[in-house]
């Protein structure tokens, strides 16, 4: 029987590493919140490592735009595009092919690439958590910016369903779960550089009350508006929250405007 031996959320932007130092009396909250999650992630044992993050046109384009696809390489490479992280992650096939037949078998058809590469929403997270780069991942890719997106109820059915597929492999396998993405900002429109504080509060607030399935109330047209095309990310938080089944622990969030992003860190409390 396998085990979900950790859940967690973190925010992705690529100035987070580009830019380390910015503000340090705010971007040092958060280093520090990263050092106290990479050290929950260490003390995991962790087998392998599910990476729940989106891409930005590196990967897919338009010509084959799936909604989930898992990653079954051996070895995940980064783009390194814009300046950001790139070199090599190992991957876990072998717990990829298991996870992928689990997850159909509960209803979720998802594509899969056996030469995924990977952009600044997994390397970002994967530098400033080395633990889980050093588990070996599993990158789950999520479309949160090209319409039709995956509902945010059917993200957080996924996350159930890779509980309910983690705890059926064969074995002793501990596996963690990371979802990378948001929180509120705006990519290339004309509100960059904005952060609705009030949004990213009332987000983080329900995840750690175990109020997730308040946030399905949200229709993508109202987290546009209150917090911008970068916030439809926040999937990859329901699909974490959604594997945990418990609350969230908030270690940060700080509106960082050096960053253009309000950054979260959290993991969550995984049911037993």
């Amino acid at each position: 029987m396998g085990h979900l031996a950790l859940a967690a959320a973190t925010s992705h932007v690529g100035a987070i590493v580009k830019h380390a130092q910015a503000d340090p009396e705010v971007s040092g909250v958060l280093h520090d919140a990263w050092r106290r999650l990479d050290a929950e992630i260490a003390a995991a044992r962790l087998d392998a490592v599910v990476v729940a993050a989106t891409d930005h046109y590196e990967t897919f384009g338009l010509e084959n735009y799936p909604a989930f696809c898992l990653g079954l390489a051996e070895e995940h490479h980064g783009w390194a595009e814009f300046g950001n992280p790139g070199g090599t992650v190992p991957g876990r096939p072998e717990v990829a092919e298991a996870l992928l037949e689990g997850l159909t078998a509960r209803g979720f058809d998802l594509a899969r690439s056996h030469t995924m590469a990977l952009d600044h929403s997994f390397m970002v997270p994967l530098t400033k958590l080395p633990s889980a780069a050093a588990a070996g991942i599993v990158p789950l890719f999520v479309n949160c910016n090209t319409p039709p997106l995956p509902t945010l109820g059917r993200c957080l059915a996924l996350g159930a369903a890779l509980r309910d597929t983690v705890r059926a492999l064969p074995g002793d396998a501990r596996i963690g779960v990371i979802g990378t993405g948001g929180l509120s900002h705006w990519v290339g429109l004309p509100r960059f550089g904005e952060i609705n504080e009030e949004f990213d509060t009332r987000f983080l607030a329900l995840l750690r009350e175990g109020r997730a399935e308040e946030v399905l109330t949200w229709d993508d047209a109202h987290i546009l508006n209150e917090a911008g095309n970068g916030a439809l990310e926040i999937r990859t938080w329901l699909i974490a929250a959604g594997a945990a089944g418990g609350p969230a622990r908030v270690h940060a969030y700080r509106p960082m405007p050096a960053w253009t992003v309000g950054i979260g860190v959290s993991g969550f409390e995984v049911t037993p």
